[in-house]
């Protein structure tokens, strides 16, 4: 870390701890405190001013030379480094940042889950807080381009779910750019899901409030203060209803390389091997899934449903290369990201998809469409060999690689920044040619 980095890093926490303690020293009875406490707030207003300063500077010099740093945090999705990859495909440094981790990855490039973890344990909120404060100073420092999912930032959220309104305040005011992505949770309201028909996810919700933002007070407290603050808010398929004006845009990028892929080879009279690995069952259509196939094993049919949930990413890719087909789900009506994976495979995947929105391109698209009264019907046509399933296999590994590889999401946000981010023309014509090159690259055999 260069020394003036250092230097910002220690005010701007001598700075939230002064700030932090005005309003106790000012108390009518105290004029002396309260002296003192306005004192704190100017030194607290100066140091953070001169950050501000800094860190604008900073950003405003590195787009100028085409060199702009990209930050992926610190909800830990699967993707984040991922997406930190596909920006350096455009040319950019990118790095990605957790304060912890969930069972499925740990595989971040900042990871601070020690530090995280041991300041959790001393249950003391302002000293998280300030370790917090250290990190976000360091990286309006460092970068000039935020990405952060809706349901936190760097700084401690006041809510469940949001982006602090100061962290938001300070990224405007350093210029920097921020754009706002949905992963399911952080956006889904009830009132919302359940006017999309039946079957929605909230239907079997066993506690609602729980495991999304669910009400729309808290959905708004959480994205009101995105307006006029975020560069681009951005969703796609079924999260698109839930955040408004946003732009439409599948940012789920897959390593295809990376799977082997092993389109099914599947005889009427074998026994049909159905892989599904649900985070939340009742999210999922489980249930249904069930019903229907042990139906279909009392009606004498050779079928067997192998699921796993909580485990580590790599133990669902074991259970996908051992199975001939692979249930995503029958109730969201948008795939998830284990879809692409078993796609990656060249497995068959069975999901409900609402509408063709919920496609990059639907006249490709080789997911089958299952409604949750067609799981059954379903799953006996592949039982008695009336769908091919080695080709649709081998149709889902190239619709992965032609729409969500690498290359294809970082031309997607390549375009992104181009349309959104006030970029010099000298570095949009240099995104332009990356672009070009992305695309090449991604259509030759």
């Amino acid at each position: 870390m260069i020394q003036t980095e250092r230097y910002c890093l220690r005010v701007y926490s001598v700075s939230s701890s002064a700030a932090a303690g005005v309003n106790a020293a000012q108390t009518p009875s105290d004029p002396k405190g309260i002296r003192s406490g306005t004192a704190k707030q100017m030194i607290a207003d100066y140091i953070i001013d001169t950050l501000v300063r800094r860190a604008r500077r900073a950003t405003e010099r590195r787009i100028a030379n085409g060199t702009p740093r990209t930050l992926w945090a610190s909800t830990p999705i699967l993707t984040l480094p991922i997406l930190a990859r596909c920006d350096r495909l455009l040319g950019f440094r990118s790095s990605s940042l957790v304060f912890n981790t969930y069972y499925v990855t740990r595989s971040f490039d900042i990871n601070l889950i020690l530090f995280e973890g041991l300041l959790r344990l001393t249950k003391s909120r302002s000293c998280l807080g300030l370790f917090r404060r250290i990190v976000f100073a360091w990286a309006l420092l460092r970068f000039d381009i935020f990405n952060y999912f809706y349901d936190r930032g760097l700084l401690l959220s006041e809510n469940r779910y949001g982006i602090n309104p100061r962290e938001l305040e300070l990224l405007l005011k350093s210029g920097k750019r921020l754009y706002t992505y949905a992963y399911g949770a952080d956006v889904r309201t009830r009132n919302t899901t359940l006017e999309l028909g039946h079957p929605n996810v909230c239907e079997e919700c066993p506690q609602p409030g729980k495991y999304c933002i669910c009400t729309t007070e808290l959905h708004d407290l959480s994205l009101k203060p995105l307006e006029k603050r975020a560069t681009a808010q951005i969703a796609m398929g079924d999260m698109t209803a839930y955040v408004l004006g946003c732009r439409d845009i599948h940012y789920w990028p897959i390593e295809a390389t990376k799977f082997v892929a092993t389109p099914p080879i599947f005889r009427p009279g074998d026994t049909l091997r159905v892989a599904h690995a649900p985070n939340h069952g009742h999210f999922k259509g489980t249930r249904l899934l069930a019903q229907a196939i042990d139906k279909l094993s009392a009606e004498g049919e050779k079928i067997e449903l192998v699921s796993v949930q909580g485990v580590p990413n790599r133990r669902v890719i074991e259970l996908f290369g051992t199975s001939h087909i692979v249930a995503d789900q029958f109730v969201a009506g948008f795939h998830g990201y284990t879809a692409l994976e078993a796609m990656a495979m060249a497995k068959p995947v069975l999901c409900f998809l609402r509408n063709d929105r919920m496609m990059i391109d639907p006249a490709t698209c080789p997911i089958i469409n299952v409604c949750a009264d067609e799981i059954y019907d379903v799953l006996k046509k592949c039982l008695h060999g009336k769908l091919d399933l080695r080709a649709i296999g081998q149709s889902g590994r190239h619709y992965v690689e032609k729409y969500y590889s690498l290359e294809a999401v970082a031309a997607r946000l390549g375009e992104l920044y181009m349309d959104t981010a006030g970029f010099p023309n000298s570095l949009n014509a240099k995104l332009r040619i990356r672009i070009k090159d992305l695309m090449t690259n991604r259509s030759e055999p």
